[in-house]
């Protein structure tokens, strides 16, 4: 394996031809261990009829180990993110199912010089049009006791609940809201992904997002992914 791991290049079981993919690039650190018993799903990038699609491999998973996605790093969420919900859903209810199996996203870690983890079990994929503001305003009893900080994230935008802030003071200015704003309680963070936005740059917010969770920081399970042109008042450029 290179130092700085920047694609696998893999043989496709189906036509034996060789295939690349390029993973996502992160100066984030995740799961740096081995995780033995695994099995790998392979989402590879594809034009087809100018249309971008995820080409799908998942002919060695077995659904009694770990399964570890490799996703290319250029393929839109929207391209995926219907087949990963039914994946999830198929590796833990298969009769073959195995109990403290889990699921990985992997990623080249640029610190470690490794390739790197990051688990995706407790993650609730929500495709509905739906952003999470809305979604608390409907259950809100569920979440009167946090202090709720709604992030969406689009190519060119970036806004903590309706203000726009800039990526390169992304992480700085998140926590110093928090802060600001937290009163004593426990912040809780729902996360907005536009549909459009690559799978490299849906890794770079998720796994920095990662990195700061604590006792006092944690994620919502329900990630929201969204469709701009049927949520008009995203904020999104």
């Amino acid at each position: 394996m290179r130092k700085l791991l920047i694609l696998f290049t893999v043989f496709s079981v189906i036509s034996c031809t060789k295939k690349e993919i390029k993973i996502p690039v992160l100066a984030e650190k995740g799961i740096s261990d081995t995780i033995f018993n695994h099995s790998e799903v392979w989402m590879f990038f594809e034009v087809e009829n100018n249309d971008t699609i995820a080409h799908l491999n998942r002919n060695n998973a077995i659904t009694s180990t770990h399964w570890i996605f490799n996703i290319d790093k250029r393929l839109p969420l929207k391209t995926f993110i219907n087949k990963l919900n039914t994946l999830k859903y198929k590796h833990a209810n298969s009769i073959h199912s195995k109990e403290g199996m889990h699921n990985y996203f992997s990623y080249s870690d640029t610190i470690s010089k490794k390739l790197s983890f990051i688990e995706l079990d407790s993650v609730n994929y929500i495709t509905d049009t739906i952003l999470s503001k809305y979604y608390i305003k409907k259950h809100g009893d569920n979440y009167v006791n946090y202090n709720n900080i709604n992030l969406t994230f689009s190519n060119h935008t970036i806004l903590l609940n309706d203000s726009e802030i800039e990526r390169q003071n992304f992480k700085q200015t998140l926590l110093d809201f928090i802060d600001f704003s937290s009163e004593g309680k426990t912040t809780l963070l729902h996360l907005n992904f536009e549909n459009t936005l690559t799978y490299q740059n849906y890794m770079y917010f998720r796994t920095l997002l990662k990195n700061i969770e604590s006792s006092s920081i944690i994620i919502n399970p329900k990630e929201f992914i969204f469709d701009k042109t049927k949520v008009p008042d995203c904020g999104c450029n």
